[in-house]
């Protein structure tokens, strides 16, 4: 029988490559967005020959593509279309440098490596990739065997309730997340709160149809902590709710069994 680390799935492997990957590769697209694409490409691709135009598609690469493997969705779509980028930039903008000098491709080709593990693993076991596919069922008495989910279970409860909790704390605590000022985050916040409360509720209530919003949430808050995590000012509220998220998402593993 294997022990210690032989236990541990291949697909565990894809859990820290999709949370710093997609935090670096989210942050450099958020930086693109606030200079432009467009300021971007003269600045960085016009010089290498690149056209303009793909200062977009690297911006959309790099903020969306970070943002799906922070989510656990579309893992390999995103890595995919970080590979390209990275390609591209090896290619055009950092080969001549060598692999370590300066302006070299030591850090693209560590980016693009990831993408290709990513591609290979596919979605880790906490993704939505890999759970919003699970058949929710509630008889007892089927003769196919399949993955159902119990939502009578206590785990069930537990997860529900911190959803209920997050969702309240959410607006309240803005300001300590790093939340920019404004309407519109505003928005977003509440909105998010109020769709955690919601599933949260449901969850509890013992609806089946609510594991996977509430999978969804759970998920969305271990993206937003990772955000929080390597943003060093909110390094330790980063690693409370980063812990918070990872309860969440272990208890709703928790209600899933295999029945035959």
């Amino acid at each position: 029988m294997a022990s210690g680390i032989g236990r541990i799935r291949t697909e565990w492997a894809a859990l820290p490559l999709e949370m710093v990957v997609g935090a670096i590769f989210f942050a450099h697209g958020l930086q693109k967005i606030i200079i432009t694409p467009a300021a971007f490409a003269a600045m960085a691709l016009e010089p290498h020959g690149i056209p303009p135009f793909m200062g977009y598609v690297v911006t959309v690469a790099e903020f969306g593509g970070g943002l799906l493997l922070l989510s656990g969705l579309l893992v390999r779509l995103a890595a995919f279309g970080h590979l390209c980028v990275m390609l591209v930039a090896i290619a055009q903008v950092h080969w001549q440098a060598g692999l370590t000098a300066r302006g070299g491709f030591e850090f693209p080709l560590s980016l693009l490596a990831a993408s290709i593990a990513l591609i290979i693993i596919g979605g880790d076991p906490l993704s939505i990739d890999k759970n919003a596919v699970v058949s929710i069922h509630r008889a007892r008495d089927t003769a196919i065997r399949r993955e159902s989910v119990d939502v009578g279970s206590a785990m069930a409860k537990v997860a529900g309730t911190l959803l209920i909790i997050a969702g309240i704390a959410l607006p309240l605590l803005r300001g300590l997340s790093g939340v920019p000022e404004g309407v519109i985050p505003m928005i977003v916040v509440i909105g998010a709160g109020l769709i955690s409360i919601a599933s949260g509720a449901m969850l509890v209530a013992g609806k089946p149809w609510a594991y996977i919003p509430a999978l969804v949430m759970a998920r969305l808050y271990l993206a937003g902590s990772t955000l929080l995590l390597f943003y060093i000012k909110y390094l330790l509220r980063g690693i409370a709710a980063m812990a918070i998220s990872f309860l969440m998402l272990a208890a709703l593993r928790g209600v899933r069994r295999v029945r035959s």
